[in-house]
């Protein structure tokens, strides 16, 4: 396997090595290697052996202030879990989730009403929050619909220097833009060492560092990996509770690109395989969320990129699949499209939850109908802009996107941007401060263009 190091989201105080990436394969078309409700009574405290947070003691509490004795006492029941899926019917137009509040259907049927009509334009972005911002904004007078963001330090001792939640929730409040959270799950890189404090979501020979976390002591109650396990989901859960009380609904896309070995949750073997261990990370994390924690933002992404891995379907609502071909492809990837189609269950949208190559529009358009991506996310950095101008203006990576070409995608009448986006209860619709910020700059840059031509 050929390893294509992508830098992430770098911050200064992180207990990891220099730079954190995700890896995306250079091998073809990478779909299965890479980017969030339900009417039975769900798995509640009294299926378990606990009560909800509210109702427990805080007697061990842990360094980020969780309740670790209640966090730990609510343990996942799969099989119970898994008979009340299969009792619930979801509606259509309804996300999976049964707690769902107004502004999260909303946005939910949002986009059914467009699935297979237009597709939403995304951005995954870097560490530097407004470069990917600029770079769009200056060469079409646009932004992306959708941002993608990660959750990656905040896992990390010490590593999460730039809230990003808040970001996030700035981008739909105030400029009405559509969030997409990811997870890159960094855990300690050896559990059984005290004195070592490094922590990674990368396996061995994937990256460095690396991490020899256990995933079935992970979903094994008393086990030190199962107490870390627990205790990130329920640090994962007040962000995402931060998103919910500001009012923002959320495309989650946890344990993404599990299909291969370079992640500590991804597929092994045939052991990994048989043991159902990627489904029942699934279902802790979806368990927690949903029956425990009663989050009501969340439109549920499931990236997993592999038949073996498919969870119950009333745990997802978008299937997603990570595209990274190894030349240069502005096609519709019909034969990915095609791929994810045949092992995700009726009825979900798919996405093209990350790509190398943003697809050419005019193929979208001739494709709609039989190839329907409910939106595109190119990941971050050079995947978009590489370097900058004098005046600090990201320059576009012409190797992966032209300025004609950007113009093409953000002006075609498929393509949902930011401009186009409805105002969303609760939100505002503003340029955001980065943006805003670097007017000045870009209207510099502007005229030095123009005077070179």
């Amino acid at each position: 396997m050929k390893n294509k190091t992508i830098a992430l989201l770098l911050a200064a105080a992180v207990c990891i090595s220099a730079a954190a990436g995700c890896s995306k394969q250079d091998s073809g078309n990478v779909t299965s290697a890479a980017p969030a409700q339900t009417d039975p009574q769900p798995v509640s405290a009294a299926d378990t052996t606990t009560a909800a947070p509210d109702d427990a003691g805080a007697q061990e509490v842990s360094g980020d202030g969780l309740d670790m004795e209640a966090a730990l006492a609510y343990e996942t029941d799969f099989d119970a879990l898994l008979a009340q899926l299969d009792a619930k019917t979801v509606s259509p137009d309804h996300p999976v989730s049964e707690n769902s509040n107004p502004e999260t259907v909303a946005l939910y049927q949002y986009l059914k009403e467009n699935y297979g009509k237009k597709v939403f334009s995304g951005q995954m972005l870097g560490d530097r929050y407004d470069k990917e911002d600029i770079a769009y904004y200056y060469h079409t007078e646009d932004l992306p619909a959708m941002k993608g963001f990660d959750f990656i330090f905040k896992t990390t001792p010490n590593g999460d220097g730039s809230d990003w939640t808040q970001m996030a929730i700035d981008w739909h409040t105030k400029s009405g833009g559509i969030v997409m959270f990811c997870w890159h799950w960094n855990v300690p890189c050896n559990i059984d060492d005290p004195e070592n404090t490094a922590e990674a979501f990368y396996t061995e020979g994937a990256g460095n560092p690396y991490t020899t976390f256990d995933i079935e002591k992970a979903v094994t109650p008393g086990t030190k990996e199962y107490e870390v396990a627990v205790h990130d989901i329920d640090l994962i859960a007040g962000e995402l509770k931060r998103l919910e009380d500001a009012g923002v609904p959320v495309l989650w896309r946890p344990l993404h690109e599990a299909s291969g070995k370079w992640f500590w949750w991804g597929m092994k073997d045939k052991e990994f395989v048989e043991k159902q261990l990627y489904q029942k990370l699934w279902y802790m994390i979806y368990d927690r969320l949903e029956n425990y924690h009663k989050l009501s933002n969340l439109i549920w992404v499931w990236n997993g990129q592999n038949k073996h891995l498919n969870v119950h379907p009333n745990t997802y609502d978008i299937a997603g699949i990570d595209v990274y071909p190894s030349s240069e492809d502005h096609s519709v990837l019909d034969g990915d499209y095609k791929k994810l189609a045949g092992y995700t269950d009726e009825g979900k949208m798919l996405a093209l939850t990350e790509c190398g190559y943003i697809p050419d529009p005019d193929e979208l358009a001739k494709e709609l109908g039989t190839v329907n991506w409910l939106y595109y996310m190119p990941w971050n950095y050079d995947f978009i802009y590489k370097g900058s101008t004098v005046i600090g203006i990201p320059r576009l990576n012409e190797e992966r996107v032209t300025s004609d070409f950007l113009k093409k995608v953000m002006s075609s009448d498929t393509i949902i941007t930011w401009s186009e986006l409805p105002t969303f209860e609760g939100t505002e619709k503003n340029l955001p401060e980065q943006v805003l910020a670097a007017k000045l700059d870009m209207d510099a840059q502007h005229a030095k263009d123009a005077e070179m031509q």
